[in-house]
């Protein structure tokens, strides 16, 4: 998702190359998951979008231009379930986020955001109208968030390694 010398970039192609490398990532983790951990592994899996989450894709594009990364993610994805990984990470379906939102409070002013997941403690991850991506503080979005990413390639890219690491390590990721 970010070539060697510039920018992350978030297109068809980076998506479909993390969607195969997290997919045999996730595979790996649950091929060893029961004898590294006692039990068996939830599920893990990452979906392909529907005719919805393309719908809501192209409405998000038309919203704002900061949710241009997330409409091309949600063009090419659905839902994603790690449930062993770290915490556990859960990425909402495109027409499921059209519809959770959430006023963040930047350095400067309030931007109504588009909540794409959680982790499984109940941390939200929104997108902010700029395209930076935000954790929340605690389980309750009342909490507040602070802003962890610029973009959403960024945060993708987080998740891909928290993958690794931990079928690598057993140690919670970096999200």
């Amino acid at each position: 998702m970010r070539d060697s010398y510039g920018p992350a970039v978030l297109t068809a192609a980076s998506l479909a190359a993390w969607r195969e490398e997290v997919s045999a990532a996730l595979y790996a983790v649950t091929r060893d998951f029961e004898r590294k951990h006692g039990y068996g592994p939830g599920e893990k899996a990452l979906h392909p979008p529907g005719a919805d989450d393309r719908a809501a894709a192209e409405r998000l594009a038309a919203e704002s231009p900061g949710f241009a990364d997330l409409a091309v993610y949600y063009g090419e994805i659905g839902s994603v379930n790690m449930s062993d990984v770290g915490n556990a990470y859960f990425l909402y379906s495109g027409a499921r986020a059209l519809d959770e939102r959430v006023d963040l409070s930047g350095a400067d002013a309030a931007v109504t955001a588009v909540l794409i997941g959680s982790d499984g403690g109940g941390v939200q991850y929104a997108v902010g109208a700029d395209g930076s991506v935000w954790r929340s503080r605690s389980a309750s979005v009342e909490a507040g968030f602070d802003r962890i990413t610029d973009g959403l390639a960024e945060f993708l890219d987080l998740l891909r390694r928290s993958v690794h690491r931990f079928n690598e390590s057993g140690q919670p990721g970096f999200v």
